[in-house]
């Protein structure tokens, strides 16, 4: 995958074909339209008319729920590619890699515009990384500009978040619930994906993708990947035949 490198406050590596223009939002136009205003308004967001409601929330947090495979991260990259091209202060924090960092990564961060921290609910029943998130929302809410985005599997009340006031301050913010794409919509996905890396990609192809394959769009957007690379080995175009033999079935 063609990847770019973002100026962020962390060195993060995000996919450069993961963004709003390569999101199939049918399902999610409210919410895609409010990350698209948030960034074009970005830092002085508040003033934006269509967010005001926003505004006025106790915490300026946003939280992206919904089960894995739906586009969470990929509506987080596409935001921190807007913000990067506006040259708005931001960051992306992946809390899968929690055991490679320390809570203290979220000390100061509140001085940032924009603080994006994918997979939330990867901390909980961590205690420390629990009490520096509350600490993080507590510093956000009294900035003028700050902005948390967040993605979780689960729900602001989950009681596996184990810190009573962490579940408190999350239910402050909105959440939105990401709705998955049907079959017409992950071909969609799985076809406009096809044509930005310069793949030619047989409509009969594709449609045996989502009949044989695992249906989530990461998984399928990973196997986009290994038969763009068996592609070029074999200096043919992707067909059922190829699927086939990447996948090894008959």
């Amino acid at each position: 995958m063609e990847r770019i490198s973002v100026q962020l406050p962390l060195p993060v590596s995000l996919p450069a074909d993961e963004t709003f223009d390569s999101f199939i939002d049918t399902p999610n136009s409210q919410l895609v339209s409010m990350l698209r205003q948030l960034c074009e308004a970005a830092p002085h967001w508040r003033q934006h008319p269509d967010l005001l409601s926003f505004a006025q929330q106790r915490l300026p947090l946003l939280t992206i729920t919904g089960g894995g495979g739906r586009g969470k991260s990929h509506l987080l990259y596409a935001v921190c590619h807007t913000l990067a091209g506006n040259n708005v202060s931001h960051l992306y924090l992946n809390l899968n890699q929690v055991q490679d960092l320390s809570p203290k990564v979220l000390e100061g961060l509140e001085t940032l515009s924009f603080v994006m921290l994918d997979n939330l609910h990867a901390i909980a029943g961590v205690y420390e990384w629990e009490a520096a998130l509350f600490d993080l929302i507590n510093r956000v809410s009294e900035q003028p500009y700050a902005v948390i985005l967040g993605t979780s599997q689960l729900g602001a009340a989950s009681p596996q978040f184990t810190l009573p006031d962490l579940r408190s301050r999350l239910q402050w913010g909105t959440a939105f619930s990401l709705q998955p794409l049907n079959d017409g919509q992950r071909k969609q996905a799985l076809g406009q994906r096809a044509r930005q890396k310069g793949l030619m990609f047989s409509d009969a192809a594709l449609q045996f993708l989502l009949n044989h394959y695992d249906r989530s769009l990461k998984s399928l957007m990973q196997l986009l990947e290994r038969l763009d690379k068996r592609s070029l080995q074999e200096k043919k175009k992707i067909t059922v035949a190829l699927v086939k033999r990447e996948l090894g079935v008959n």
